[in-house]
This record gives C-alpha cells, sequence and structure tokens, in this order.
C-alpha cells in the first residue's frame, strides 16, 4: 500500500473460499481448520477446529499435539448429510481479536475508511472517549478544540451523549465499539469551554449528564486533565464524575495531568478519586517523559504497585512507541488555551501578547501541573502533522527546528506562524519517551495495550494508528502468549466487554489468522500507514471483516 493510500483492509493472502451458490444464512456456520488456536488465556496454543454458528464460537475441537505437518480430520458437519464451510488455517495461527481500549475513532466511525487501521492491524474491538475528548454532546468549541486529535467530525449533531450511542448502534460499522462517556464535551455544554471551576450547580449538572450518558451503555467515564478546559476541573467536579461510575460498577479512566516531573502527584490524584469513591481507575497511556525523567519507570510502577497494595484498583494501557502524538495546543500553557482554538490564533496573532506566549515556552509554568513539552524535548523532537491547506504540505512530518530552518526563522516564530495559518488544527508527534521504560510498562502485569492513535485518512500520522498491536506482539517484552491475553481477554475483562476476547464456546467469533513466520509490524515513522504483514484474515462477530459492516455497540451493563 503507498503511502497516504486509504483502502478496505484485504488480507494478504485469501484464506476464505467464496461460493456465490451460498445464500447468507450458510455464511453464518462455518469451521476454522486445522490452526494453531491461542485461545487468548495465556495457555499454551493448541491445533484445533474452531466452529463458529451465528457469529459465535460453538466449538474448539483439538486436533492432537501440535505438529509441524498438516493434520487431517473428518469434516465438521452443519447438520446432517451438509458440511461445514471451511476455512483452511493449515499453517496458521488464530487468535482473538485485538481490543484497543485506548482509541479515538469517535467521528471515524462515520467516516468511509476511518477504521480501515483498525481492520489492518486485527482489532476487532474499539474503546471510543479516551482523553476526555469526544463528538457528544456537538458544539461548535468542540469541534474546533477535538478536532485536530479526532479528525473531521460526522455531519450531525446529538444533544445528548446517550443520543450519540443511539446511532452508533443503529448502523453497522466495521468493529465493534465500546464507548467512554468523555468528560470536555459534557463540560463544554454544560459551562462552554471556560477555563474555571464548576459551580456547585453546574457540578451536579455535570454528574447528572455522566449517569444519564452510563446508563445509555458507556463502559465509564473518561478525563483529560492535560486539556482545556478538563485541567480547570477541581476535586468536587471530579468526584462527583467518579461517584457516577461507582455507582454503577464502571471504570474512571483518565489522560492524567502531568506525565513529566509531576507524574507521581497526578497519578495520586487519580488514585484518591478512586479511594473516595470507590471507582476503579485506568490510567490512560502510561509513561514517563522527557529526557531528564528517563529511567524512572521503575520508581513508577513500584508506586503504582504500592496503590493497588493500599485498596485502589488501578490499572493502564501503554503505546510500545517512544514518541506520543497530540494537539498542538498541548505546547502552550493553559492560560494561552483560554477561550479554546480561537483564543490561542487570536493571541498569537497580537504582537504583545504572541511575544508572553513564545517567552513562556522556554520557562517554567508556575501555578500548574501542567508539562511544558517545548521546554522538556525541544523544537528538533517535535513533528508537525495534519495541514489541510496544500501551500502548507510540505512541511508534513517534519520536525519544528527543521521548518524554522528552511523558513529561516526562530522555531518558537515558525511554530506561532503555522498555528495562526491552520486555526490551531494541528497535531504534534513528539518524542519524550525512553525505550526502556516503554518496554517495562508494556510489561506490567496491569498493563494493557491502547494505539492512543489518531484517526486521520491523509498525511502524516504516528505509526501507532497502524502499527500498535504488531508492534507490541514482536517486541519481545513477553512470551507471545502472555502479550496475546493482554491485547484480548484482559482488555476485554478490565473493560467490562462481554464475550469477548477469547476463543472458546459462547464467545463471540471475533477472529483473526496469522501467519507467524511472516508476521512482523511496518510501521515507521517514514512510513506510518503500513499494516502488519502476515496478518490473513479477520472476522467480526463471524463475518469476513473485507466482506461488509459486521461491527457492533456494546454497551456496558
Amino acid at each position: 500500500m503507498s503511502e497516504g493510500s486509504r483502502r478496505a483492509f484485504r488480507p494478504e493472502t485469501p484464506v476464505v473460499p467464496r461460493d456465490p451458490s451460498r445464500d447468507a444464512g450458510d455464511d453464518d456456520a462455518f469451521v476454522v481448520r486445522g490452526g494453531l488456536v491461542h485461545d487468548g488465556s495465556g495457555a499454551d496454543p493448541v491445533r484445533a477446529d474452531v466452529v463458529v454458528r451465528g457469529g459465535v464460537v460453538v466449538e474448539v475441537v483439538p486436533r492432537g499435539p501440535v505438529r509441524a505437518e498438516p493434520v487431517r480430520a473428518e469434516p465438521v458437519r452443519a447438520e446432517p448429510g451438509r458440511d461445514l464451510r471451511v476455512v483452511d488455517a493449515t499453517g496458521l495461527e488464530i487468535l482473538p481479536g485485538f481490543i484497543d481500549v485506548h482509541s479515538h475513532d469517535d467521528a471515524a466511525l462515520f467516516r468511509e475508511g476511518g477504521l480501515d487501521p483498525k481492520l489492518g492491524q486485527g482489532v476487532t474491538t474499539t474503546v471510543i472517549g479516551n482523553c476526555g475528548l469526544g463528538v457528544a454532546p456537538s458544539s461548535p468549541a468542540l469541534v474546533d478544540s477535538a478536532g485536530p486529535v479526532l479528525g473531521a467530525f460526522p455531519a450531525r449533531s446529538w444533544a445528548a451523549f446517550g443520543d450519540y450511542l443511539a446511532t452508533v448502534a443503529a448502523e453497522a460499522r466495521a468493529v465493534n465499539s465500546v464507548a467512554l462517556v468523555p468528560h470536555a464535551p459534557l463540560r463544554i455544554a454544560v459551562m462552554g469551554p471556560d477555563r474555571r471551576p464548576a459551580t456547585p450547580a453546574e457540578t451536579d449538572r455535570l454528574a447528572g449528564l455522566a449517569a444519564d450518558a452510563l446508563d445509555a451503555g458507556a463502559a465509564g467515564v473518561s478525563l483529560g486533565l492535560m486539556y482545556s478546559p478538563g485541567d480547570s476541573a477541581e476535586p468536587p467536579e471530579l468526584l462527583a464524575l467518579a461517584r457516577a461510575a461507582a455507582a454503577r460498577g464502571r471504570l474512571l479512566v483518565a489522560h492524567i495531568r502531568n506525565e513529566a516531573d509531576h507524574l507521581l502527584a497526578s497519578l495520586d490524584e487519580l488514585a484518591d478519586l478512586g479511594r473516595e469513591t470507590g471507582a476503579a481507575v485506568h490510567v490512560s497511556h502510561l509513561k514517563v517523559t522527557g529526557p531528564r525523567n528517563a529511567g524512572s519507570m521503575p520508581r513508577v510502577i513500584d508506586h503504582l504497585d504500592s496503590l493497588r497494595a493500599s485498596g485502589v484498583d488501578v490499572t493502564a494501557d501503554v503505546y510500545p512507541y517512544d514518541a506520543g502524538s497530540t494537539t498542538v495546543m498541548s505546547l502552550f500553557p493553559p492560560w494561552a488555551q483560554e477561550g479554546g482554538a480561537a483564543g490561542l490564533v487570536a493571541r498569537l496573532g497580537d504582537p504583545g501578547e504572541r511575544a508572553a506566549v513564545l517567552a513562556s515556552l522556554t520557562g517554567e509554568w508556575s501555578g500548574t501541573a501542567l508539562e511544558n513539552q517545548w521546554r522538556a524535548v525541544g523544537p528538533s523532537r517535535i513533528v508537525l502533522a495534519g495541514f489541510a491547506d496544500p501551500a502548507l504540505e510540505a512541511f508534513e512530518g517534519s520536525s519544528i527546528a527543521a521548518i524554522a530552518t528552511q523558513l529561516g526563522v526562530d522555531p518558537r516564530e515558525a511554530l506561532a506562524d503555522l498555528v495562526v495559518e491552520t486555526g490551531a488544527q494541528l497535531t504534534v508527534i513528539v518524542f519524550h519517551t525512553d525505550e526502556a521504560g516503554m518496554r517495562q510498562a508494556l510489561a506490567w502485569p496491569h498493563a494493557l495495550v491502547g494505539s492512543d492513535g489518531l484517526p486521520r485518512e491523509t498525511g502524516s500520522v504516528h505509526p501507532r494508528l497502524s502499527g500498535t498491536f504488531s508492534r507490541a506482539l514482536t517486541l519481545g517484552v513477553l512470551p507471545r502468549g502472555d502479550m496475546i491475553r493482554k491485547t484480548t481477554h484482559d482488555a476485554a475483562v478490565r473493560f467490562g466487554i462481554a464475550g469477548r476476547g477469547r476463543i472458546a464456546p459462547g464467545s463471540a467469533a471475533d477472529l483473526q489468522l496469522v501467519d507467524a513466520a511472516a508476521y512482523r509490524d511496518r510501521a515507521t515513522y517514514a512510513s506510518p500507514r503500513l499494516s502488519p504483514a502476515g496478518l490473513r484474515a479477520v472476522f467480526v462477530n463471524g463475518r469476513l471483516a473485507s466482506d461488509g459492516r459486521a461491527g457492533r455497540f456494546l454497551p456496558a451493563g
């Protein structure tokens, strides 16, 4: 697949024979024959036939000891006198579909090809609403602030998050979806984009909206404590949201306030919400950022283990890369983001205010726990992406330092000019994490895997959008079976996704067929859209993914 192109997922080598004489009912029953089954439990793989009927695994029939040569078996019967359709998986592994517990597919669900990167790496269920960001309740301010992360918003509007979930449930998608109710859209609906504490009445209203969304099927509440306006939420507001989740046995998920110098304090802030309300808490994209914090992940893991030992039910997700990606607004101090994207652009367009904003990039941000990424890593390790104007496409995927050299200006001035020209509708790729720390976080027994991919169908993106799961599986951080368990069964259990993440009787037939000998991650920062080699087929609810829209909304509760 060429860079920048977009296509529906097709397996490299078709393994499912298509017979046009069969009707749709026949396709509901089939057997995946002779593959090496990793059932998602972490147990040793077993060569077996997997029988599927009506989108559900009905039987797993062992075929004896694992052997390199093909094994012959009698046909499995769909009914007396009639054979099941056979998918020949000889020489292949059969895995449960991956569950991406940290996605930003809220708007991509509505875009043609928006979910191709999921199917292309074997993901069959995506968890949306992360980092406190989402598309509902709808508002213009939400489009400006969340657009760079979520991509183009659908040409629809929803008065409530439950209305959005009803729409998702009513229309077939390429993959299954699970939703967290995001904090920022609720806050903007109640208070507008203002960065200020909520009043008691506003707090009650926010908690009520969150409760309504949870009752409509959301699996938890998601906070974005590093992003405006969620960063201005104070303890009474956050506790009210946590109580709404705890009362329903749902998760409280957070992009914590600081992942650098104040990481431990930020973990404690989330843990305190869980401790006081009884909510289970989950840390989004666990990492330690900033060169001077390299090597500190063991201390962070010890701290998390201490929190668990004290009674806090805390887990995390990790993406297996040394760089993150987010909106360009995250490079600026909170006061410069007052009024959202429009407010930042206005300040950078005013000479006096611009000077103050740019001066802040190299100084300490007093009075806030938020991290100054510019000061921590510098312009040579920050890459810009998401340019929609053809006149600016030459800067796509270039570091700010390189762009500044090309323009002959100070890097901060180059950044400011591009933010103004694009209306702050840019993303950044920030190289801020040490490889060893990432591996240690990924190996933590209570860590899951999430891509945190920013879904955009054109231009440069972070390779995690297309390569997270193949990279996690091939890094060698854990034995293969244990990593498969993390990305399937463990994810389903933590996010309350019933009947998923296993290959066992009664489980949904979310399956992938993998040629282990050829399987490898191919997505790189230079070529970020390459799907893994060796993925031969993906089934969602028992239907071949490339054949149609088989995904469902999976409500909690």
